[in-house]
């Protein structure tokens, strides 16, 4: 939400409007992680608010339910951090993704576990679609790289991983997956560290909680050295509305910007210059103009096209390995540790 208010200044002074000066108003509903108030919140925004597009989605589940209304109702949803990649398969024409879908993000984890040359990768992940989702690709793409992948599945509400954790060491492997969400993953840190197991044998999570207080708070001074997935770091290169956006949002809310707050930013900036390319604000002909068309957002341009398969409109985030080597260690301060483009050295730090 934050990032959306800082896209409706930027729209509005800098951008001055769209379609010859009009004001561009900001409507939100809350969808609480739920697929029914999901839909409920979208064709509230459509019709009863008029909204021209929606933006925001982030639970696969949700955005999958949605999905099917935005095509119903003809009006474009962004999934601004659902990773699900039956969202995008669904080739429905008023989809649009800039986020890291499954398989993408699947891959970067081989690529990087192949660079540092792992043999042996485990995969300890959450019995949802999200963490299911991983497990069978990072199980195909290791495959195809040569690697040994062991996997194993948890549930939602697990109070001791302990057991799992015993399994996976005696399996000996060179990297550990992460791949929970909230109180889990923290869980799994913390009963690998008491075991024996991390930090020896490196642990990469799937986005970037370790850089959250709760993180901290739950596993203490022993969550020091593990890694985590990221689009973003403060201080890499950005378009200059992406620089503005930054430093207006560390003024307001004393913290820079996360990847999801950036990435609500640049829709919304795309579906401004997308609305003044297509001359009305019809949600229609909003949907022809954002295909096949070249747009800039925080990070640079975004062209999204009708690309059978998962990338069906969607345009993939940079990605990035970072690491936390210090405790309660600043997001501005992680070691970036891959790829090399975009300064990863390569050294991951620790005993």
């Amino acid at each position: 939400r934050w990032g959306a208010e800082l896209a409706i200044e930027y729209i509005n002074k800098e951008m001055g409007g769209v379609l010859g000066g009009r004001m561009v108003e900001l409507v939100v509903e809350d969808d609480a992680g739920t697929p029914a108030d999901g839909i409920a919140g979208f064709r509230k925004l459509v019709q009863k608010d008029g909204v021209v597009a929606v933006v925001g989605q982030y639970h696969s589940s949700v955005c999958l339910a949605v999905n099917k209304v935005s095509q119903d109702l003809q009006v474009p949803l962004f999934s601004s951090g659902a990773s699900s990649p039956q969202i995008t398969e669904s080739q429905n024409p008023y989809i649009f993704s800039i986020m890291s879908l499954t398989p993408d993000r699947a891959r970067f984890w081989i690529d990087f576990a192949k660079d540092m040359k792992f043999k042996r990768v485990a995969v300890i992940a959450e019995d949802t679609d999200y963490g299911t989702g991983f497990e069978t690709y990072v199980k195909e793409y290791g495959k195809d790289a040569g690697l040994e992948v062991k996997t194993i599945i948890f549930p939602r509400t697990i109070t001791d991983m302990t057991p799992m954790l015993l399994e996976t060491k005696a399996w000996k492997p060179d990297l550990i997956v992460n791949i929970g969400v909230g109180p889990p993953a923290y869980l799994m840190v913390k009963q690998a560290y008491d075991i024996g197991l991390f930090p020896q044998v490196k642990m990469l999570g799937s986005f970037a909680w370790p850089i959250r207080p709760e993180y901290w708070d739950a596993v203490g001074d022993n969550g020091k050295w593990v890694m985590y997935t990221s689009y973003y770091k403060p201080g890499m290169l950005m378009s200059d509305s992406g620089n503005w956006m930054a430093a207006k949002y560390k003024a307001a809310h004393d913290e820079d910007p996360t990847f999801y707050a950036l990435n609500v930013f640049g829709e919304m900036l795309v579906i401004a210059q997308a609305l003044d390319k297509a001359k009305s604000d019809d949600p229609k002909a909003l949907q022809k103009a954002l295909v096949g068309n070249t747009y800039q957002d925080w990070s640079g341009k975004v062209k999204f096209e009708d690309t059978p398969g998962v990338k069906w409109h969607n345009v993939s985030p940079p990605h990035l390995i970072l690491q936390e080597t210090e405790v309660r260690q600043p997001f501005t301060e992680s070691h970036l540790v891959y790829p090399s483009q975009f300064g990863g050295d390569g050294k991951i730090e620790g005993p």
